[in-house]
């Protein structure tokens, strides 16, 4: 089946969420509202080689309605989505945001840039949160080929877009999480202090926020590790997340969880 022609009048251009409305696609309906569960938390920050990203992996509902919710995904080669929110929303929401950089390549004959992705996704989320009616908060970082750097955006329920030089969190935890990142973070991060620094944030979340999932022992499931470089999006094994967690529970059970002083 080939592309579908359009007049001068009708044609949706390189916008994936205009052609699909063009051609009678329809996004979920709002009707699950009070049952779709939500996921959280998710943290970003740069470091001297790009971006990291760490997600639990938790869906809750009044109850924990999963354990193992991938929340951050691949847009493309050197860009990552991640959601929080309705989680059945937000998967969507990366599908289509999947869709939507290969649709606007293939349409332009070009690649957006980084910038253009997270500028291209705020309709997106507005569309979304308004005519569907399930709020979905996602993150969009990468490393932008042009500026040879990693970079960070946030978003806003209405679809505003907005960098941040430093690091971001989504979900509920992001209290607890981006104090534990403002205290630890500097621009001359390793990817290593990064990684480290973002499982710490992640691990308070967990610890005190009931809607997120924290490392768990007990099933070997673990956060979402995730490194965006020059060399592009990796997922890292969970086996290093296992260990990284370990690590940060070993540190906790000997000083019996008590408040130190130091971030550990």
């Amino acid at each position: 089946m080939g592309l579908p022609l359009y007049d001068a009048t009708n044609d949706p251009g390189p916008s994936f969420l205009a052609f699909a409305t063009a051609s009678g696609l329809k996004l979920s309906s709002g009707h699950e509202r009070e049952l779709s569960p939500h996921a959280t938390t998710v943290v970003a920050l740069r470091c001297d080689t790009g971006v990291v990203m760490i997600a639990d992996r938790q869906a809750t509902g009044g109850y924990i309605a999963s354990r193992d919710v991938r929340k951050i995904e691949a847009a493309d080669a050197f860009t990552g989505i991640a959601i929080s929110g309705s989680a059945a929303m937000g998967m969507e929401f990366i599908r289509i945001a999947q869709l939507s950089f290969e649709h606007y390549e293939k349409m332009s004959e070009m690649a957006l840039s980084l910038e253009g992705k997270a500028n291209y996704l705020s309709p997106m989320i507005q569309h979304i949160n308004f005519s569907v009616g399930l709020l979905v908060l996602p993150m969009l970082a990468g490393w932008d080929q042009s500026r040879r750097q990693g970079r960070i955006f946030e978003y806003d329920g209405a679809g505003g877009c907005y960098e941040r030089s430093d690091f971001t969190t989504i979900g509920s935890g992001s209290p607890f999480a981006e104090s534990t990142l403002r205290l630890g973070f500097r621009p001359d991060l390793t990817q290593a202090e990064a990684l480290e620094l973002a499982a710490l944030a992640i691990y308070e979340a967990g610890d005190n926020d009931p809607s997120t999932g924290g490392p768990d022992f007990v099933r070997n499931l673990f956060p979402m590790m995730v490194t965006i470089t020059a060399e592009g999006f990796t997922e890292l094994p969970q086996e290093f997340a296992a260990a990284t967690f370990r690590t940060i529970l070993e540190r906790r059970t000997a000083s019996g969880g008590a408040a130190g002083g130091n971030l550990r």
